[in-house]
């Protein structure tokens, strides 16, 4: 399998962010992608950086490879904007939350796309109720077998990220009671959850070729792990996460990415080795997170004991702090405690929800603080 794998910056960063599409006054999500692709179609700074993705009242964004958090969060801010403008060309407006409050999927479109289309013959229900939306974060690596070891162990920790992303309290028009519907939306997905733990990369280039040869799926980008290597890009990509309402949140949790898997990567060149833990109990701790976000209990892998989800996030951002201080990014890592202690997006939604009894009401937050400050 080619990759990319040290031949860009190490640790360098992609960061990618899933929008919904909603009209300007209706808050309803509307079927507006081709109108707004087109109105980047003479735009030479975003060029292949606005994309369609599955349903048509969906548009994604992606930075150009960032070499720190800032220049990321900067990219992020300005692509906010131009949205947020080109948008506004359409009678229509952008908004960032896991799931969107009232919307149902049957009223969506598909895109025309060969990929999409044959998603849907594939999946059929599984896919077109996949009215989700996510943030996607890839960090540079040198060395395809250090991708390898650092999904491995990194896989742990999918939960706190998890947990401090939740954005997705509602789905068709009702509290679902979970903090990431998302999460349990998209598990439904073949290949998708949590990564196993391989060997080698070789094992991995393996298991895609028996995949491919078996007409399982084309190519390694149909595996939706919540952490995967991506070798094209020469990058792991982190999954897991809701998409953000709050540009101060991303940041966070680029930070906490990134310095992750800087920590992670001078362990594993020091020790040699990384320690994997049980798929069951990381999974464990992934339905916790779902299920209450930032007021989970979260079991400490390393003790065999449960502690508050902020706990185990403070204590991953310490752990994380000198790595951080080396990129470049201990203010952006040290903005975590902000998010602690204003609460997830989920527990901003439902605050929302519960002062005005209001799903519309929610929309209409959601749409005004995406782009709050861009």
């Amino acid at each position: 399998m080619e990759h990319t794998y040290g031949q860009g910056r190490l640790y360098s960063l992609g960061v990618e962010e899933e929008f919904q599409i909603v009209g300007r006054e209706s808050y309803e999500l509307v079927s507006r992608i081709d109108e707004i692709l087109l109105a980047f179609d003479d735009d030479e700074e975003h060029e292949g950086r606005v994309k369609a993705e599955l349903l048509q009242s969906v548009v994604e964004v992606a930075t150009n490879i960032a070499g720190t958090v800032a220049e990321a969060m900067e990219d992020l801010t300005r692509l906010r904007a131009r949205l947020r403008d080109v948008a506004a060309q359409t009678d229509s407006l952008i908004a960032s939350g896991g799931t969107h409050p009232f919307s149902r999927y049957e009223h969506q479109e598909v895109t025309e796309r060969a990929r999409y289309r044959d998603l849907i013959e594939a999946m059929r229900w599984v896919a077109e109720r996949e009215l989700i939306f996510g943030l996607h974060v890839h960090v540079g690596l040198d060395s395809p077998d250090k991708a390898i070891a650092i999904t491995n162990a990194a896989r742990t920790f999918l939960p706190e990220l998890l947990a401090l992303s939740v954005n997705s309290p509602f789905w068709q028009g009702r509290p679902t009671g979970l903090a990431s519907t998302r999460t349990k939306l998209f598990d439904a997905f073949p290949r998708s959850g949590l990564p196993p733990a391989l060997s080698s990369f070789e094992e991995f280039e393996h298991l895609v070729e028996r995949a491919v040869k078996t007409n399982s799926f084309p190519d390694y980008t149909y595996i939706w792990w919540d952490l995967r290597p991506h070798p094209q890009l020469g990058t792991i990509e982190i999954r897991v996460c809701d998409a953000q309402t709050r540009l101060e949140s991303v940041t966070a949790i680029v930070a906490l990415s990134q310095s992750l898997v800087a920590t992670l990567a001078e362990a594993w060149e020091k020790d040699g080795d990384l320690p994997v833990e049980p798929i069951t109990l990381v999974a464990e701790n992934k339905w916790r997170a779902a299920r209450h976000g930032l007021e989970a209990k979260l079991i400490d892998l390393e003790h065999d004991t449960e502690r508050p989800a902020p706990d185990a996030l403070r204590a991953l951002a310490e752990r994380c702090e000198p790595a951080a201080r080396r990129l470049g990014c201990s203010a952006e890592l040290a903005s975590l405690e902000a998010v602690l202690e204003r609460g997830s997006g989920a527990e901003e939604q439902l605050e929302r929800y519960e002062e005005t009894g209001s799903l519309l009401a929610v929309a209409q937050w959601l749409a005004d603080e995406t782009v709050r400050g861009v």
